[in-house]
Parts: C-alpha cells; structure tokens; sequence
C-alpha cells in the first residue's frame, strides 16, 4: 500500500509519545511528571505583586493568568439589586444565625466594590490562576507542590489541587491561550483594576551583566547583582548614584566601581 506524501505533519514531531492518565493526582508525560494547582482565592487588594515569591524561586513551574473584563454597567445594576436584597434580609432577620456573618461581609463586599466602580472609576475583571508544577521524580513533585502551597499561602493565595482534572490544567498552563472550562468555574475570581496591577507577571530574579562589576546582593531575593555602567546599549548614561549611611564604605565601593 502507497502512502500519501505529507502523512507525517508538523505536530507529529511535538506529540508526546507516552501519556499516563491512570493517577487522578498527578499528569504524566514522557517520564516527566504535572501537577496543577488552582488559585481559588486570594486578596483583592494587593500592594506588591502576588506571584512575586513564586517567581523568585526555582521551582520548575508554568503559570498561566487569565482575565476577562465585565461590563460595567450591568456589574453596577446587580450589585445594587444584591445589595437591597440582602439588605433587607439583614434588616428583617430572616437570615439564619448561622449564614448572618456571611450574608454581612456579601453585603459590604458588594458595597466596596460599587463604591469603588462608581466613585473612583476603577473596572471589574473575572482572574484566573492555574500554576502546574513539574519534576521527573513523584517524591519531588510532592515536595514542590507542599512549597508552592505555603508560598501561594504567605501571599494571601488560597489553592486547590486539580485532582481528577490533571490532564485540563496542565492544558491550560501550556502556551495555548485557552482556559479550560471544566476548570475556570473553580478558579473565577472578581478583581478590581487597582488589585490587577498585583498579579503582574513579567519580573527579573537577578540583575547580571557579564563584564559588570559587583555592586551588592538583590535586597527581594539575595542574588548577585552585577552592573557594566558603560554598556550603552544597555544604559543611557556612565552616571552612578550610591546611597548609604555614614560607615557604609561608598567612598570604597566609588573607587572599586571608577578604576
């Protein structure tokens, strides 16, 4: 039998040739083993970047944010009607003793993000956080996921383990721009414009040049930082600005830095 000429395409060449779907908990690929964790809570204010710790680490890891704005009008027109609605249940006390806390922090919820939308003009966004870690040990998967887990923790990030969903995070962290929807139920999480800014991904661990001189230690994660004040490509200007207290040393580091 005569084959057609261009059987074999392009994506043939980047399938995987081993998957393993039979561990609920875990994703494996090529010997290399996934496992994804869902972001299901966190700060809506934030005053430094929230992925910030998890970035700076060396953990191996995908991260994949999603956002979708809403409209601001209909946002506004049903968090008025939430508002009244449980306003007057507060009012009344028909609300359980039990649910009363809840529908309390509902109600000034929806208040604060109303204010905020109507006085300061901010916007509204549905987020969404998925981060898959991955090793080629399970030991070293387990460990790395309990990290990522008191780091995500220590930032305000409550996470979820994508058990039985493997397969739809670890899609979802890949460079395809698609949001799963088996997932992104779980992971939706409103945000104002302001709290955005927090989950900005783009950071350098490490400041290097490779002809730099060292100038000190990175004061956010202890890396080296090497400066070469003469490559123009890179800075506008030789300038140099050192900062210290008296015994700092600036005058050595000065004349470490001219010579």
């Amino acid at each position: 039998m005569k084959f057609k000429e261009g059987i074999f395409s392009d994506k043939d060449f980047i399938t995987p040739a081993y998957i393993n779907l039979s561990n609920p908990k875990i994703f494996e690929v090529d010997e290399m083993f996934y496992s994804t964790l869902i972001a299901v809570n966190y700060y809506r204010e934030q005053d430094d970047l929230i992925l910030k710790s998890l970035i700076d680490t060396n953990i191996n890891m995908n991260i994949s944010i999603f956002y979708e704005k809403q409209d601001t009008y209909k946002t506004i027109r049903e968090l008025t009607y939430h508002i009244g609605n449980v306003g007057v249940e507060l009012k009344e006390n028909k609300t359980n003793k039990q649910d009363i806390d809840i529908a309390a922090f509902s109600y000034n919820d929806a208040r604060f993000i109303r204010k905020e939308m109507q006085v300061n003009n901010e916007e509204i966004y549905y987020m969404y956080i998925y981060l898959t870690v991955f090793s080629k040990d399970k030991k070293e998967l387990e460990y790395l996921i309990n990290k990522v887990e008191g780091i995500s923790q220590s930032r305000g990030i409550q996470t979820r383990r994508a058990y039985f969903r493997e397969e739809q995070g670890y899609i979802t962290t890949l460079p395809l721009a698609e949001n799963n929807k088996e997932i992104k139920n779980v992971a939706k999480r409103n945000i104002l414009t302001s709290g955005l800014v927090s989950t900005y991904p783009f950071i350098s661990s490490s400041i290097f040049d490779e002809n730099g001189i060292f100038i000190g230690t990175n004061i956010y994660n202890n890396s080296l930082v090497f400066i070469d004040r003469y490559n123009t490509k890179k800075y506008k200007n030789a300038n140099l600005c050192i900062f210290g207290t008296s015994g700092a040393r600036k005058i050595i580091l000065y004349k470490a830095y001219d010579t």
